[in-house]
């Protein structure tokens, strides 16, 4: 699938542009690598018809990336914002030092998280499996995931298909969430004997923040729930997919 010849060194890497300058560099594909992106676009970058998501990381051994971050799957958490949103929009319309005083702020805060907390509680198999189906394995198949370790000027390289949750989902193993926290739950995988965690979390939360809710946000104009799926232990599925490493 790639070539392995050429060698290049760079400075600090930090964006999709960069690290699509350095595959060109690398020749690691046979058609010039070109940016993609925006609201329209899956992919973040394009090599001929092979499509790219690309990663950065400032090392691979810490942190997490996300693999979705949206609104999309909502309906899963059936109605169980509804009053909450009603709610935001009558204290939009109060006093802007009432709404931004901290006690507040909290107290909104804390609806909002035991509600997170009450939707992935209740999330079923099938939907947790619908969900993954349709924004993990559907919106990548087919894809290259390119990993930048910005830290270690290392790029890892490897087919979508080969990360292990796309084996466990295909198979209909049944699916699980870990955990205690309000707003995220770890997902496991089961053949009925066997538990896999293949470093999958996945997140009920907004998007921008409660501050953005109320209209507080200098940033923002509004916030929404959204569904989240992270990757966690990135060193490890690196290596669960034989991943292919490039130093630049």
């Amino acid at each position: 699938m790639f070539k392995t010849d050429g060698s290049v060194h760079h400075g600090g890497v930090e964006n999709e542009k960069q690290t699509i300058q350095i595959l060109n560099e690398l020749k690691i594909y046979d058609s010039v690598v070109e940016k993609r992106g925006g609201t329209t676009q899956k992919a973040d970058a394009v090599a001929g018809l092979k499509s790219l998501s690309i990663k950065r990381k400032k090392g691979i051994r810490n942190g997490s990336f996300d693999w979705f971050n949206t609104s999309k799957y909502n309906d899963c958490l059936d109605h169980n914002f509804e009053d909450f949103l009603s709610s935001i929009k009558e204290f939009r319309a109060l006093p802007k030092e009432v709404i931004s005083d901290d006690e507040f702020i909290s107290k909104v805060r804390n609806k909002f998280d035991e509600l997170c907390n009450s939707c992935l509680d209740n999330l079923k198999n099938e939907q947790l499996k619908e969900v993954l189906y349709q924004g993990l394995v559907t919106a990548n198949t087919q894809f290259d995931v390119v990993v930048n370790d910005v830290e270690t000027h290392s790029l890892y390289i490897f087919p979508f298909e080969d990360h292990p949750a796309v084996d466990y989902i295909n198979k209909g193993y049944t699916i699980s969430l870990q955990g205690t926290g309000k707003l995220s739950r770890k997902v496991l995988f089961s053949d009925g004997i066997n538990v896999y965690d293949c470093g999958l979390r996945i997140r009920v939360t907004s998007n921008n923040g409660i501050n953005a809710f109320l209209g507080l946000s200098k940033a923002n104009k509004n916030s929404q729930v959204v569904i989240k799926l992270q990757q966690d232990n990135i060193k490890q599925l690196l290596s669960s997919t034989n991943s292919q490493k490039y130093d630049y």
